[in-house]
């Protein structure tokens, strides 16, 4: 049997070598394409499902015109995911500043700009809380969105335990 001379190749040595080469880079181009698939569809289910996988809020305390008496305020701490507001707390956040001791808190929390439409998708608006000094005393982003018929919006817990987020019809 012959052996290749120093610093030469046999053909199957360089066989070996390429087909490892060309497996290794069809591989990375297969995980690339599963990777980008991944982020492709989580992120198409973060927007394009949002209008079918929300939680609902519904308790009437949280309507704007809901009387807190002065010891009984609730806090929005457990927060966080898209929420849609219906039946007796309302079918949206409210946009106009309601008086402190409402919502079924002390300090309540209020959309301060107009809901989006359709073709706006889910877009980051302010939501301000009425505290001491005047209606926007205190803030936080959220997102919201129009789902045609109803609008749902991404909350988090709120800063502290006496705010609340209001509901309107």
């Amino acid at each position: 049997m012959m052996r290749p001379k120093r610093n030469e190749f046999s053909v199957s040595t360089f066989t070996m070598v390429s087909c490892f080469h060309v497996q290794l880079y069809y591989a990375n181009v297969i995980q690339t394409i599963i990777a980008d698939n991944l982020r492709t569809y989580f992120f198409f289910f973060l927007l394009a499902d949002a209008c079918k996988n929300y939680q609902n809020v519904t308790d009437a305390e949280r309507k704007y015109d809901y009387v807190t008496e002065e010891y009984n305020s609730k806090c929005d701490d457990t927060l966080n995911g898209w929420y849609r507001f219906q039946g007796a707390a309302g079918t949206k956040m409210v946009t106009t500043c309601p008086p402190r001791d409402r919502c079924g808190a002390n300090f309540p929390a209020w959309l301060s700009a107009h809901h989006p439409t359709v073709a706006e998708g889910a877009v980051d608006k302010k939501v301000c809380i009425n505290k001491f000094e005047g209606c926007c005393e205190g803030s936080a982003f959220i997102q919201v969105k129009n789902c045609g018929s109803y609008y749902i919006y991404y909350l988090k817990e709120l800063p502290h335990c006496n705010f609340r987020f209001c509901g309107t019809d």
